[in-house]
């Protein structure tokens, strides 16, 4: 019995489709009858590793809903060109504002945090509106105490975009996206402003609204159109690869209520987007090695060999010859 081993490795995308990743593991050839069983042998046992490797996988990914997650936001200083840009489900290429937010993010620690959904964060902000007024203790109003105080203004989200921009792996998911969004305060008076900020969430594939980032606070004035503020964010760990919904809630600095929300309900632009943590987003290499058995009844190595070595001098004498 003679050992045959064939070894074959190359670089695979840690999503790569199997059919995809398959073909370019086995290349067509012609064959007599004994080759064409070695053939058929490496392929299914090729075959068989993929397909427990996909499972595992498959299987990682389902069951992956840590406590923990892990992602790095900064806002973007609007320009001409990042205003130009529209909504995509391709990525994009950033403009030097955006690669410059991108360079920061790459420089912040990430550190892991408890999942948060949305009913626990609007939780948290009525109890501190319901707090006492000791020392060291936040209290924040209500906006019903707003209007109490003569303060009379609404606040809107008048539209809101994202955007995709890095793709390591090239399987259609993202580490990196932005969020876009124009905040208004309208009132009686012009020229009218307020602080705000922001809470920004993702629902994986219709789920729990979590909390990914608290935008710090800026100022918004009237109904302006050239005040859009744009969040960058890489997913670090924690998000498995699958479609995220956006949504966006609006507080007025100072107090506890929700003063305006827009998501993926309203908006098209802030649905169903392809994202993935850093930690899925990367190449892997895979090395497949693969024993065949053949023994000398159907086809011996010696008799491969010399097979080869015909071939060898009937080119060698037609080159004589010529």
């Amino acid at each position: 019995m003679n050992r045959l081993t064939m070894k074959t490795s190359q670089q695979l995308a840690t999503n790569t489709p199997l059919t995809k990743t398959l073909s370019t593991m086995t290349p067509s050839i012609k064959a007599p009858s004994a080759l064409g069983k070695l053939y058929s042998a490496i392929k299914a046992t090729a075959l068989l590793t993929m397909l427990g490797s996909g499972a595992a996988m498959a299987a990682d990914n389902l069951g992956e809903n840590t406590a923990l997650v892990g992602s790095a936001s900064t806002s973007v200083v609007q320009d001409e060109q990042t205003l130009a840009q529209g909504f995509s489900r391709a990525g994009q290429a950033m403009t030097s504002t955006q690669q410059a937010s991108a360079d920061q993010l790459k420089q912040q620690k990430v550190e892991l945090a408890p999942r948060k959904t949305r009913e626990q964060v609007i939780a948290e902000r009525q109890g501190l509106a319901l707090s006492s007024s000791d020392a060291g203790i936040k209290v924040l109003k209500s906006s019903a105490q707003r209007l109490e105080a003569g303060i009379y203004h609404e606040f809107a989200i008048y539209e809101a975009s994202s955007r995709l921009f890095e793709d390591i792996d090239y399987d259609g998911f993202y580490r990196t996206f932005s969020v876009t969004f124009d905040a208004d305060v309208h009132s009686y008076y012009l020229g009218e402003h307020a602080n705000v900020y922001a809470d920004l969430y993702l629902s994986r594939n219709g789920g729990p609204w979590e909390l990914y980032h608290t935008t710090d606070v800026f100022t918004i004035v009237d109904d302006a159109s050239d005040d859009d503020f744009e969040v960058l964010t890489t997913l670090h760990t924690g998000y498995p690869t699958d479609h995220y919904d956006v949504l966006i809630d609006l507080y007025e600095v100072g107090y506890s209520d929700i003063v305006a929300t827009i998501s993926s309900d309203d908006l098209d632009d802030l649905y169903g987007l392809p994202l993935e943590s850093a930690d899925r987003d990367r190449y892997v290499v895979e090395e497949v090695v693969t024993e065949v058995e053949v023994s000398g009844g159907s086809l011996s190595v010696g008799w491969l060999f010399g097979l080869l070595g015909l071939g060898w001098l009937s080119l060698i004498r037609r080159r004589q010859q010529g």
